[in-house]
């Protein structure tokens, strides 16, 4: 069909959208009728026909993948599921053995928010800025972090880190934005407050 060309649904198709809008999800009439999913539904606006906000939600929740639902490959062999083709253009992008992924270098690579991790062996990995402060001044506390005085979280130096509990950490990243000076006060408060809970529900 040439680009920009329009053509009209035919009788019997405005029937089948009429009678099955309410009972086959858009995306499966668009492709019974070889339609955009946009078309599908400009046409039900322009017909006053409206699909209930149950109906959708209950499309949304059958759509989704349950608790005890079986992949459906599992326990077949790629060919038994995968075309020939499509199994030759998936070498192109396989991980080989024995590669490491591009962020890794030296035993060190960094997670999802940027921070350094350092591979320990065996599958374990450790923050590299807390490694090092632990080397330095012993065992991070419960309950406490630590925080990077500067942008640079890449200086993994215990220089560049802070030591503080997790409600100082609050405090300072508390929406009211109260003064430095007042939070370690602000910090005993809410210890004791912990405590009096804690005897209290004794």
């Amino acid at each position: 069909m040439p680009k920009g060309y329009f053509k009209p649904f035919t009788e019997a198709q405005e029937e089948h959208i009429k009678n099955e809008y309410l009972n086959k999800p858009v995306k499966r009439l668009a492709d019974e009728l070889n339609a955009s999913y946009g078309r599908i539904m400009r046409f039900l606006k322009n017909n006053g026909l409206e699909i209930p906000k149950e109906v959708i939600k209950q499309r949304k929740l059958d759509s989704r993948k349950k608790k005890g639902d079986i992949p459906f490959n599992k326990g077949k062999k790629q060919e038994e599921y995968m075309s020939l083709d499509a199994i030759e253009r998936t070498k192109a992008t396989r991980f080989k053995k024995g590669r490491l992924p591009h962020n890794y270098v030296n035993g060190e690579h960094k997670d999802k928010d940027g921070y350094v991790l350092k591979t320990l062996g065996e599958g374990k990995k450790t923050l590299k800025h807390r490694q090092e402060w632990e080397k330095r001044y012993g065992k991070i506390p419960d309950k406490h972090i630590l925080k990077c005085k500067s942008e640079n979280i890449d200086n993994c130096d215990p220089s560049n880190w802070e030591l503080m509990s997790m409600i100082e950490n609050m405090y300072r990243n508390s929406k009211h934005d109260y003064p430095k000076e007042i939070i370690p006060s602000l910090v005993l408060v809410k210890n004791i407050e912990n405590q009096i809970n804690s005897i209290e529900n004794e």
